[in-house]
């Protein structure tokens, strides 16, 4: 593509207002814990039958990322530390997208035998989001199925040692509220955001939703000792582009942050490319305008699909289903998920109003 006809559609996207994409890796579908609300071996694709990405691939969309201006890769799962090239997949990106590049990775943080945060970081990490819904070996083992809060902390201990920025997140259950709020009395004195995520009613979370599901509205008032005269913390300075309100207590270290997709049309303003690990591309989740980007990368045409990409997310806002926002980010990390083919997606929209989140210009 003439540099030319980039430059041009990439001050079209600039004048539109959006914040510019980022790349959102699915690098698998393999976890070794089983969370309540997520149940990865029920799903139909659980392993992947198609060949995941190389860390060759992923430099060279990187690479190509890099040319649209984009600074921000982050890799989730399954677990994504899992794969044993994990190391090689983190330093592709960073070296991909280039310096002062923004690299993040979730993990539940008992990460296996040989991988360190050491190694994370000297390939490129520079932030890190670790799931803990509770500080009790034994409730955090019946909502995650396995692992070990202690060694999560020593993982989110080791990244703050190295200066990573971290974030802890954490599905609130109704059962399991008072859990929650030891883990966010955390920010007290580590300089972290926890997060306070509501569960939403998709994919295996359905099961257990009418029971479990608590809004943000309920889990307030828990907190009101510890929120009374906090200050708000802006997603830019945090280094989250994510939807959410962050508020941080006086004299505490680290703040609180609340991620509402059930309760509150949050997402004003999504940018997130998600990328599945097999080259599935995804600019939007309510418009359908997926790009396998595998035969892309065999006949070195990657800009080709990237000004697809930037077009779709563009085009998105003729998409009727969508209105300005959504509220339910749907599950898209497994490849055969059953999604329409041609016409955009139509999808049902639930207005809840507002709910006093920033304004869409603001990083997420």
């Amino acid at each position: 593509m003439p540099d030319t006809d980039r430059s041009a559609l990439l001050a079209e996207f600039a004048a539109s207002g959006r914040n510019h994409p980022y790349l959102a890796f699915t690098l698998n579908s393999l976890c070794n814990l089983d969370c309540v609300f997520c149940k990865p071996r029920c799903m139909p694709d659980y392993g992947h039958k198609d060949r995941p990405l190389s860390a060759g691939g992923y430099a060279a969309i990187a690479r190509e990322a890099g040319a649209w201006k984009v600074t921000k890769a982050h890799c989730s799962g399954g677990e994504p530390t899992l794969r044993r090239d994990i190391v090689q997949v983190i330093a592709a990106l960073a070296d991909g997208l280039g310096t002062g590049a923004s690299i993040g990775l979730t993990t539940h943080g008992n990460l296996r035998r040989g991988l360190t945060v050491d190694q994370l970081a000297d390939a490129g990490l520079t932030y890190l989001n670790v799931s803990l819904h509770s500080l009790d070996r034994a409730r955090s083992a019946e909502i995650m199925g396995g692992g070990d809060p202690d060694r999560a902390r020593d993982t989110i201990d080791a990244a703050l040692a190295l200066h990573l920025k971290v974030k802890i997140n954490c599905v609130v259950q109704r059962s399991y509220l008072r859990d929650a709020l030891q883990v966010v009395r955390l920010a007290k004195d580590l300089p972290v955001a926890v997060r306070l995520i509501e569960l939403q009613n998709i994919g295996p979370a359905s099961a257990i939703f009418g029971k479990e599901y608590i809004p943000e509205a309920e889990v307030r008032p828990h907190l009101e000792d510890w929120l009374a005269g906090a200050g708000h913390v802006s997603r830019t300075e945090l280094g989250v582009r994510s939807p959410g309100d962050y508020l941080q207590p006086d004299g505490w270290a680290g703040s609180i942050g609340f991620i509402s997709n059930s309760s509150c049309a949050t997402c004003s303003d999504a940018n997130r490319i998600k990328i599945t690990s097999s080259g599935v591309a995804r600019p939007c989740i309510l418009h359908n305008r997926d790009i396998a980007l595998k035969q892309h990368l065999a006949d070195g045409t990657l800009d080709e699909a990237f000004a697809h990409l930037f077009r779709a997310m563009l085009d998105r806002d003729g998409n009727p289903a969508w209105q300005g926002f959504h509220y339910v980010d749907y599950d898209l990390r497994w490849d055969r998920m059953r999604r329409p083919q041609g016409a955009p997606v139509t999808l049902p929209v639930l207005s809840t109003g507002s709910c006093g989140r920033p304004s869409a210009g603001e990083a997420r």
